[in-house]
């Protein structure tokens, strides 16, 4: 066909445009997504109207008659073999088939919805070190389960493990990987299947694969899901490849040392280079992850040779070698002992069966080689240690076995053995680096930033290589010289706020407003200063209106009372024209603070040049009640106060304490006119921390 079926079942409308329409009785709903062998559609079974996933196969243009139908006969064997999986994580294979119009074939399997752990770590979600042992762990026992139906997977990796909601671990594409291997040579892009960052050493080097190499590779997604690298990294195939084969992965604790220490041997025994050095049965992996997710020290088997042993590849060419055991000559058979042996027990089987011996016919006589040969083929050969052997081969055995005893003897008085010693320095420096992170993190908790940063500065000694550490020295270091700017601040606030508490019992308030002021713009989280700052311009107001109450009672004319009853000035017109000397004040200007925000906690102060306009607290308490503890509710601040009419600066403090928020900003050469008014708004974008001001 011109366009390959297997790509994209379609129908061209009107339009030109192609719709999607069935796929053998399956109605496809949408495309899911793309892979090396086709294209997954969600379809609908009409049947028993269920959503399955269809997995399309793509053959290559130019394979013949006689290489697909040799594809789809495997296509159906392996198929067939991973329907056989009944296991709550793995998807099950519900139907495979092959659409009689467009000839692809494809797999009908359960559709779940979720994300794949490989979605999850690209988009940067949160696992703990508990989830990821729990999930690698389900994943481990879906792998037992296929292992002991005689089903490797061949292609285990992040992209085939679906995480589902409340962490429960699926994973799907078994028998993919052998699928897609039988037709590799009927693609036409010759591209390399499976997935190099996940290959286990001898799927690399083209050898037989069984359970042991779904360890490896499930052992890589463990090891990425833990540190959000891959162990075996590099810029193409022959880098990889090699990496795999031939070198040994970062340690994790040097990647974070957060890593509990039993994920180390785990992940260090599953990426074994030597299959034979691996775990032998992907659940003795799960049960070592779970061993380390309750805090204990996985148990690592002594001997994997005497372990159970692991589940074989089924089927095709990948044969098991046979061992072949040479037997002794024919010339040692028909040496007079062992002829005189055989005589005496073919006299003794005689006797012992006379009427066989007298009714079968007499056996031709035949060759010892022909004669060793047949017993052989027919009869279980005699133990080793039963066997007769010539008593030259004896005594040179004998003579050896005492050589090797004397050797022995003389090398144990010769010297003593000398006993590695166990590397305890390593050991105690795991353990420090280990305590010192759970100190420094419950320090941290208590609000004690200056305690923790000398822990982490000791650990980054013992670690100096550690990127997390590094980054929390250099955030710590920001919150400590933070706090130091803010110590000296409230000293000066301090000392400001006593000179103009000094200055108010004086009955000196303006000196004393602009102490308060200067004090409340170091420390706006000064209550007592702003209650004193509130009190001083109150006094203030009081003063300069009992000033303006006696200037008016000293210039006000006397008046004198005419025929119609009306009072007049002595000193100028009833109306107050132009002999009128009292002078008109300026109007103020009204300035509006507005500032909505999510905080619990702190103070916005706005001050426009020596007059303070707003001293407000961003919340308000909501005291306790019957069934209602005592709490705090975010505030929005809406205030307006009067200043006179002027060209200042005008400076915003907002501080809150448990965000770390200290924000100080200036609008330089702000013109207040008289009379005006003034909108000044603030606002806060919490994702990136950043305040805005418009002054209207």
């Amino acid at each position: 066909m011109a366009n390959d079926p297997a790509a994209e079942p379609a129908s061209r409308t009107a339009s030109g445009e192609r719709s999607h329409v069935k796929l053998a009785r399956y109605e496809i709903v949408r495309e899911l997504g793309k892979g090396a062998m086709g294209i997954v559609y969600l379809a609908k079974d009409p049947v028993i109207g269920r959503l399955v996933a269809l997995k399309t196969i793509r053959l290559g243009a130019h394979a013949d008659d006689e290489e697909t139908k040799e594809f789809q006969q495997r296509f159906i064997r392996e198929a067939q073999a991973a329907g056989i999986l009944n296991h709550p994580a793995i998807v099950t294979v519900h139907d495979i088939g092959q659409d009689d119009a467009s000839g692809t074939s494809f797999i009908a399997m359960e559709y779940v919805e979720g994300h794949n752990i490989k979605e999850v770590l690209n988009q940067g979600r949160t696992l703990t070190f508990d989830q990821i042992g729990d999930i690698i762990s389900q994943v481990a026992d879906a792998l037992d389960f296929a292992h002991a139906k005689g089903i490797v997977h061949r292609d285990v990796k992040p992209a085939n493990i679906i995480l589902l909601e409340g962490h429960r671990a699926k994973i799907t594409d078994f028998g993919i990987a052998k699928i897609a291997s039988g037709a590799a040579n009927l693609t036409t892009t010759g591209q390399f299947l499976g997935t190099p960052n996940y290959m286990a050493p001898e799927q690399i080097k083209g050898a037989p694969v069984d359970g042991r190499t779904d360890i490896f590779s499930l052992g890589i997604c463990l090891y990425e899901c833990l540190t959000r690298r891959k162990p075996f990294g590099g810029d193409s195939l022959t880098s990889i490849s090699y990496k795999i084969v031939h070198e040994p992965f970062p340690p994790l604790h040097e990647i974070n040392p957060q890593i509990p220490d039993g994920y180390e041997d785990v992940v260090a025994h599953a990426l074994a280079k030597d299959p034979a050095k691996r775990y032998q049965r992907a659940r003795d992996f799960a049960t070592a992850l779970r061993a380390v997710v309750r805090g204990e020290r996985p148990v690592r088997p002594n001997e994997p040779l005497l372990e159970e042993e692991t589940v074989v590849t089924r089927g095709g060419t990948e044969r098991v070698p046979t061992l072949e055991v040479p037997f002794p000559e024919a010339e040692e058979a028909s040496s007079p002992s062992s002829l005189g042996t055989k005589a005496s027990g073919a006299a003794a089987a005689a006797a012992a069966a006379p009427s066989i011996s007298a009714k079968a016919p007499a056996a031709p006589k035949q060759p010892v080689a022909l004669r060793l040969r047949k017993t052989l083929t027919n009869v279980r050969t005699l133990p080793m240690w039963r066997r007769r052997i010539s008593p030259p081969l004896f005594l040179g055995i004998a003579a050896l076995l005492l050589a090797g005893l004397f050797g022995a003897v003389a090398a144990v008085r010769s010297k003593t053995p000398v006993v590695p010693p166990a590397d305890t320095a390593k050991a105690a420096r795991h353990e420090r680096e280990r305590k010192l992170r759970g100190e420094a993190t419950a320090l941290l908790r208590q609000g004690r930033v200056t305690d923790a940063y000398a822990k982490y500065e000791e650990l980054s000694r013992l670690a100096p290589d550690s990127p997390y550490v590094t980054q929390m020295l250099q955030k710590l270091n920001r919150i400590r010289q933070q706090e130091e700017v803010g110590k000296q601040q409230i000293v000066q606030a301090k000392l400001k706020f006593d000179e103009g508490l000094a200055l108010y019992n004086e009955r000196k308030y303006p000196d004393a407003i602009a102490r308060f002021q200067e004090s409340v713009g170091m420390n706006p989280s000064s209550l007592e200063a702003a209650e004193y700052l509130k009190l001083a311009q109150t006094e203030q107001l009081k003063l300069e209106a009992a000033r303006s109450t006696r200037s008016t009672k000293t210039t006000t004319p006397p008046t004198r009372v005419v025929s119609n009853g009306s009072k007049t000035s002595t000193g100028g017109s009833a109306a107050g024209g132009v002999g009128s000397t009292q002078a008109v004040e300026a109007a103020p200007s009204q300035f509006t603070t507005v500032f909505a925000h999510p905080f619990t906690d702190g103070r916005i102060v706005v001050r426009a040049g020596g007059d303070i306009v707003a001293n407000e607290t961003l919340f308000e308490e909501k005291p306790a009640r019957l069934f209602r503890r005592a709490s705090r509710s975010a505030r929005p601040i809406n205030v307006t106060h009067s200043v006179p009419a002027k060209n200042a600066d005008v400076q915003i403090w907002v501080t809150v304490p448990a965000e770390n928020i200290n924000e100080h900003h200036v609008l330089p050469a702000v013109r207040l006119k008289a009379g005006g008014a003034h909108r000044l708004t603030v606002r806060y974008d919490k994702p990136g921390r950043k305040f805005t001001y418009e002054l209207n």
